[in-house]
């Protein structure tokens, strides 16, 4: 059974839901390309669901979360998903793993009270609870942080009423040393016996060392090879913590230069959000939520041989977290895809409804189109019902 919420449900992800006749729970009225090809199911249908053995659940969207916890407050999946969700009880678990990672966490108002003299910078603040990059924010010295805080405790009032509590928490936040490396991001399910089957591999561009936007990640052979084998041998570590057992999971990971895995943070019962797993379709052919209903393992080495040597990116179009995104009134999307060199796929979101105007899923010989799209100026293809931005 899949869940589909707000804020987007690919036409993709519709056809694969469509072709592989899975039930489809419908939250909060949203869209659904080819909305009458799919079986809907009403929401008392999921204990049913969760009751049987061998029963597989996804999501799109955190916003659906909380139906499980509503609905089925002692499952295990509501149980797993708590404690992975929650940043905080997630580091507990590992704290024996990563016995020198320091972490803590505080309210909105110990934030301004803690004396930062105190932390071990460089740190990064977050919400315990969150989604993608919104309240994440790295301080790099005791005279940057009141500055920083400030901004934070402003972008949480403006996002506070885009997102349910269950998906990000503005009143309590964690503070955690900052893990160096390169960063992934990983889908993966694990089966029945708990192995971690590896669905997509994505690698995330910044444009400089404070950069905490989503705005590029990509894929290629070189990422799979670099990655692949070190990864596989961390998720089987996180699978016997967390006893993980016909789970998908989203997690982001670094990778220091002695090739020391430290997990940022994971995303229980969804694969990349609004659609972005989708990727992996265009660049190797895993339709990641085919492959878990399916329960099928990607022949990787065979993937890889086969794959070419283009970059495949996807480009988050973010609207700026100082704007209201109810006072965006156009973009100029033919202008903005311009700055492609060769698109794949282009995906116009409802600015209304998210800070995500578009979703473009291209390829380039090279990172220099990333390089460049990460520090392209997104607000020349934005106007707003006023003259300014704030």
């Amino acid at each position: 059974m899949i869940i589909l919420d707000r804020p987007y449900v690919s036409d993709l992800l519709a056809h694969t839901v469509s072709k592989n006749k899975i039930p489809v729970i419908k939250l909060n009225e949203v869209f659904i390309p080819n909305e009458s090809t799919i079986s809907l199911k009403k929401v008392d249908d999921l204990l049913i669901e969760l009751e049987k053995k061998n029963y597989q659940i996804l999501f799109n969207s955190e916003n659906g979360l909380n139906i499980l916890s509503k609905y089925a407050p002692n499952h295990y999946l509501t149980i797993v998903t708590d404690i992975l969700k929650n940043k905080v009880t997630f580091r507990k678990t590992l704290s024996s793993h990563f016995k020198d990672f320091f972490f803590t966490e505080v309210s909105l108002k110990e934030l301004d009270e803690l004396d930062p003299g105190s932390l071990p910078f460089p740190i990064i603040v977050k919400p315990v609870i969150g989604y993608s990059s919104v309240g994440v924010h790295r301080i790099d010295k005791v005279e940057e942080y009141k500055e920083t805080i400030e901004q934070l405790k402003f972008e949480m009032e403006v996002t506070s009423a885009e997102y349910p509590i269950e998906v990000i928490n503005n009143q309590s936040f964690i503070i955690e040393k900052l893990i160096e490396g390169d960063e992934y991001a990983v889908d993966v399910y694990f089966t029945e016996e708990g192995e971690p089957v590896i669905l997509n591999i994505f690698k995330r561009m910044f444009r400089h060392e404070k950069d905490m936007s989503d705005r590029i990640y990509y894929t290629s052979k070189q990422v799979i090879n670099e990655s692949l084998n070190n990864i596989q041998q961390f998720l089987k570590t996180i699978s016997s913590l967390f006893a993980l057992k016909l789970v998908p999971i989203h997690i982001e990971i670094r990778i220091d230069n002695l090739g020391q895995i430290v997990p940022i943070e994971v995303n229980p019962l969804r694969f990349a959000g609004i659609g972005t797993n989708e990727l992996g379709v265009y660049a190797y052919g895993v339709n990641a939520c085919e492959y878990f209903f399916k329960q099928q393992k990607p022949d990787w080495e065979n993937i890889i041989n086969q794959m070419d040597d283009s970059i495949y990116s996807f480009c988050c179009a973010e609207i700026d977290a100082s704007i209201d995104c109810k006072k965006v009134v156009s973009i100029n999307h033919e202008a903005f895809k311009l700055n492609f060199e060769e698109i794949l796929e282009y995906r116009r979101m409802k600015v209304n409804e998210s800070s995500t105007f578009a979703v473009i899923f291209h390829k380039s010989p090279d990172l220099k189109e990333n390089t460049r799209l990460l520090n392209l100026d997104l607000n020349q293809y934005i106007t707003l019902n006023e003259l300014v931005f704030v």
